[in-house]
């Protein structure tokens, strides 16, 4: 059944992203969704160098410059 599943499941992901547009906003928004999952998943664990770790990568996330990615390859 899994077998079945896996590919169907695949081409469905694949021929969502393909219908993604491009713009800023968009990648905004999945940018916060990303830092609330990774939130929700660290509020989880027991440890505090997960905490400090996302604390970080979340103030460079938020604090980054809007350069293109073009420019950060030279």
């Amino acid at each position: 059944m899994l077998r079945r599943l896996l590919p169907l499941a695949s081409r469905i992901i694949k021929d969502a992203v393909k219908h993604v547009p491009d713009d800023e906003e968009l990648g905004e928004r999945l940018i916060n969704i990303a830092l609330t999952v990774l939130a929700k998943a660290v509020k989880m664990t027991k440890t505090d160098i997960d905490d400090n770790l996302f604390d970080q990568v979340s103030k460079a996330i938020r604090n980054r410059d809007q350069k293109k990615p073009e420019e950060y390859l030279s």
